[in-house]
């Protein structure tokens, strides 16, 4: 583990047991962290460790406030959700956005943290499972649908507000809307949250050496980009037209990959320059979300 961070009470909820015969085991993380290599390795720690300073552990996992006015007296008691299922798929294997969703739940200290891919044990790439084993989430299962259908329903059955995180497409949308899932859902106090991946997204280089392809494709994986400025590996004296910077400016996007001195003349949701290449910050992830919130009136 090579993520420090505190630790949250012991939870009396447990993900189901027959998970364990699902999980991948130790010498799989082992054998993926050992396949990377320093250079890639180095990629992911930085990324994880820019994450932290993001969203720092700081403080008690739980906490309590009171206020007193004329005519009643407000508590608010706040602490970790139960249990965070993070759900995936080939796209979302990419380590910028498997990180973006694993790291904050743990850096809220949520007790019960589980991850399951969609698939076969043997298409689990090692980029996710060494980026599973720097963050300290070794907690991984390969599931085939039925059995991703099985482990909702037992969660949302369990009356406990936890939280499912899946990839907003058709397979999971079909997967999560089956009609008998469907009706243990709306009876239950679990919260689904589809993830929607960046569509749009672009890079742009003022030289053949900016941003490298490997580097991009290891942190985003299946994204696909529209490429624009310099061309990798092309050797040119000749700086990109500023016109042409103009005109790939112009287009929105959902994220775009830039050197620092472009950073702010875009229109992009989210610019990634620099040594912070693979940051992404899911915007249905709001503050809180990893929470559970008991509120108390009194009159006064």
């Amino acid at each position: 583990m090579e993520l420090c961070i505190p630790g949250s009470e012991p939870s009396p909820w447990a993900f189901p047991a027959w998970l364990e015969d699902h999980q991948l085991p130790d010498a799989r993380f082992a054998k993926a962290y050992n396949a990377l290599g320093d250079q890639r390795r180095a990629l992911i720690k930085g990324l994880i460790a820019r994450h932290y300073v993001l969203t720092p552990p700081n403080g008690p996992a739980s906490s309590s406030n009171t206020r007193r006015y004329d005519l009643l007296e407000h508590t608010s008691l706040r602490e970790p959700a139960p249990f965070m299922l993070l759900l995936l798929d080939g796209l979302l294997d990419a380590p910028a956005l498997f990180l973006s969703a694993l790291l904050p739940a743990l850096c809220a200290r949520v007790p019960q943290v589980f991850v399951a891919r969609l698939g076969q044990r043997s298409a689990v790439p090692d980029a996710l499972l060494a980026s599973c084993e720097l963050c300290g989430q070794e907690r991984l299962a390969a599931l085939g649908p039925m059995l991703v259908q099985r482990l909702v329903h037992e969660c949302a059955a369990s009356g406990e507000p936890g939280l499912v995180l899946h990839p907003d497409t058709p397979e999971f949308r079909r997967l999560l809307g089956q009609k008998e899932l469907r009706q243990v859902l709306d009876a239950s106090p679990l919260r689904l949250v589809p993830l929607r991946a960046p569509r749009v997204c672009a890079i742009w280089r003022d030289s053949s050496i900016d941003l490298p392809p490997e580097d991009v494709a290891l942190l985003y994986g299946a994204l696909s980009f529209e490429t624009g400025g310099a061309v990798p590996g092309m050797r040119s004296r000749t700086a990109p037209d500023e016109d042409a910077l103009t005109v790939f400016c112009e287009i929105r996007r959902d994220l775009l990959l830039a050197p620092p001195a472009h950073a702010g003349q875009h229109r992009a949701g989210l610019t990634a320059s620099g040594e912070c290449l693979g940051l992404w910050r899911w915007p249905e992830l709001h503050p809180g979300l990893f929470e559970q919130e008991r509120q108390i009136f009194l009159s006064t």
